[in-house]
């Protein structure tokens, strides 16, 4: 069996969070400084002016409108002309994953802490 598929029945359902929830604790929580909060760096209207695909529109949408216009700009050599946009495209979308990934793996080790957390309230209760 996969490892999510065993972590979903190990853990149970109010461990494992679903794939696109949204988180349920404190974004802040655990950064005593704070967090740097990430923002779409283009507008809608920029997005709509160029006319990116839905599932180009998100936070690498800087770079999905450069190699665009790369690519209106040389049709015919856009593999060889284009190929650092692309490859900005590439290392965009890798690490908005990669932050995806720690965001659901840090939702779910809170999720952990949380259930320990009430474990103990709740041994400490029927003690007393």
């Amino acid at each position: 069996m996969g490892n999510v598929y065993m972590r979903a029945f190990k853990e149970g359902p109010e461990i494992t969070p679903e794939p696109f929830s949204n988180p349920t604790f404190d974004p802040q929580l655990g950064f005593p400084n704070g967090r740097k909060p990430r923002v779409m760096t283009v507008s809608a209207a920029e997005m709509d002016a160029v006319q990116l695909q839905p599932g180009e529109r998100n936070y690498c949408a800087e770079y999905h409108i450069a190699a665009k216009l790369c690519h209106q700009k040389w049709p015919h050599f856009m593999g060889w002309k284009c190929h650092h946009e692309r490859h900005a495209v590439t290392g965009c979308l890798e690490e908005d994953y990669k932050l995806r990934m720690m965001e659901w793996e840090r939702e779910r080790r809170l999720r952990i802490r949380q259930k320990r957390i009430d474990a103990k309230k709740a041994a400490a209760e029927a003690e007393d």
